[in-house]
C-alpha cells in the first residue's frame, strides 16, 4: 500500500534540558518533496523544521508534567490523493502521531481528511486554499491558512477599486485554478465585467491563444491563477506580445525567488494576493523572516510561515489536552485553539477555519514589492 510513498524521518533536535531524555512525540507530515511541486514542497518543510528546532530549544512539549522533544516523520505524497490518503492511513495506524499536518495540494489534502476522520486523527492543513475543504463538516480538520475567498476578497477590493475591468481570466483546469475563479467571480460585484476567461492544463507551456483571446476581449487586466512556473511562462508571453494589461498573481508570484524567473520589466507594476509579505514591517513577520534567512539563505515564504504556525499550534494542543494517545482531546484543544503566530492570530472557526490576514504587494520597478493593501499596511517599496 505504501509503494512510491518515501517517508523522511527527522529526529528532533534536542535542546539541552533534553539531552538525556528518550521521550519524543512524532508528528506526522504529508507534502511533496520530490517532482515538480518539490519547491513549494520545500517552503513548507522548512517552516515545519524551523518550528521543531525552536520547540526543542525551549524545552519540547510538556504533557501530564512529562517533559518530550519533538521529531517528525515525513511522507512525500507527490501531490496524488491515492498517496496522501496512503500515507495518512500509515501515520495513524502504524506511525500512531498524535496530529498530521501540510499537505499543498487541495485535492490530496480532500483525500486525506476522510481517512484522518476514520482513525480519529486531527489534520492541521496549511497550504490547500478550496474553501470546499472546511465546507465538509469534517470536525477533525483544522486549517491555519486562509482559503481562495478570504485571499480573493483584498483582491476582489482592488480590482473595485482601481477600476481593472474589464477583468480576464487564465488558470489551472483542475479544482485549484477553477475553484480560484469561481471564488473571485462570486466576489466582485455584478457590474465588474469579465470579458475573457480560459483554462490550460498542468505541463502546457503555450500561452498564445489566450493572449490573443485577451487582446480580442478589450480586458484592462488579467488574473493568473497558476503558480510559479507557469506564471512565470504566462507573464513572459504576455509582456512579449505588448499586450499592454494590468497583471494579477497569486501568492506563488509575490516572493524574491520568483524574480529569477522573470526580470523586475516584466513585473513591474503587478500585484498579487500575499499571505505573508516577509518584508513587512511588523515584529512578528520580521522576527521569523530574519530567522528563515538565517537557518536558509534565503528570503522566507508565507508556506513556511504557516507550516511553523501549525506545528506550533499542533504542540499547544498536545500540551493542552494533556495526554497522549486520545485524539479526540487533542481534536478538542485544537478547537479552542487561540494562537499568536508569525501569521497573525489563528483562531478556529466552528468549520476548522482560521482567518488570518491578508494583503495584495506590488512589484516595483527596481524588483523589490510594497503593500498596497489593507491601506493601514501600505509600505514604500522594499517593505512587502
Amino acid at each position: 500500500m505504501m509503494r512510491g510513498i518515501r517517508a523522511i524521518a527527522l529526529a528532533g533536535l534536542l535542546a539541552p534540558g533534553l539531552a538525556q531524555a528518550a521521550d519524543t512525540i512524532t508528528f506526522g507530515i504529508v507534502s511533496a518533496t520530490s517532482g515538480p511541486l518539490a519547491a513549494a514542497g520545500k517552503f513548507q518543510i522548512n517552516g515545519f523544521n524551523l518550528a521543531m528546532e525552536k520547540l526543542n530549544r525551549d524545552g519540547g512539549i510538556e504533557v501530564g508534567g512529562k517533559k518530550y522533544s519533538v521529531a517528525l516523520k515525513i511522507y512525500d505524497t507527490h501531490c496524488s490523493p491515492a498517496e496522501g490518503a496512503s500515507a495518512m492511513e500509515r501515520l495513524a495506524s502504524v506511525d500512531k502521531v498524535p496530529v498530521v499536518l501540510g499537505e499543498l495540494c487541495s485535492p490530496v489534502a480532500a483525500a486525506e481528511m476522510p481517512v484522518a476522520q476514520d482513525n480519529s486523527v486531527p489534520f492541521i492543513i496549511t497550504v490547500p486554499t478550496a474553501e470546499s475543504l472546511t465546507e465538509q463538516g469534517n470536525p477533525w480538520t483544522f486549517r491555519v491558512n486562509a482559503d481562495n475567498n478570504q485571499l480573493n476578497k483584498s483582491l476582489g477590493q482592488l480590482v473595485v477599486n482601481r477600476a481593472m475591468a474589464p477583468l480576464a481570466f487564465i488558470a489551472w483546469n483542475n479544482d485549484a485554478g477553477r475553484g480560484g475563479v469561481k471564488s473571485m467571480q462570486a466576489l466582485l460585484p455584478a457590474d465588474v465585467k469579465v470579458a475573457y476567461t480560459g483554462y490550460f492544463n498542468v505541463g502546457e507551456v503555450d500561452f498564445s491563444a489566450h493572449v490573443s483571446n485577451i487582446r480580442r476581449s478589450g480586458a484592462k487586466a488579467v488574473m493568473l491563477f497558476m503558480d510559479e512556473e507557469p506564471g512565470a511562462l504566462a507573464i513572459r508571453q504576455i509582456r512579449d506580445a505588448g499586450l499592454d494589461v494590468q497583471l494579477i498573481g497569486t501568492l506563488a508570484m509575490g516572493s524574491g525567488r520568483f524574480l529569477t524567473r522573470l526580470n523586475a520589466q516584466y513585473l513591474s507594476g503587478m500585484v498579487q494576493y500575499n499571505a505573508f509579505p516577509p518584508n513587512a514591517p511588523l515584529p512578528r513577520i520580521k522576527s521569523f523572516n530574519d530567522a528563515y534567512v538565517a537557518a536558509f539563505k534565503d528570503e522566507s515564504h508565507g508556506f513556511a510561515a504557516q507550516s511553523y504556525d501549525a506545528l506550533m499550534v499542533a504542540a499547544d494542543a498536545v500540551h493542552r489536552a494533556g495526554v497522549l494517545g486520545n485524539g479526540e482531546a487533542v481534536r478538542k484543544a485544537l478547537a479552542a485553539t487561540r494562537y499568536d503566530g508569525v501569521i497573525g492570530e489563528i483562531r478556529f472557526d466552528a468549520k476548522g477555519q482560521a482567518n488570518p490576514p491578508s494583503y495584495v504587494t506590488q512589484w516595483c520597478d527596481d524588483g523589490t514589492r510594497k503593500i498596497v493593501f489593507p491601506e493601514a499596511l501600505a509600505s514604500a517599496c522594499g517593505g512587502g
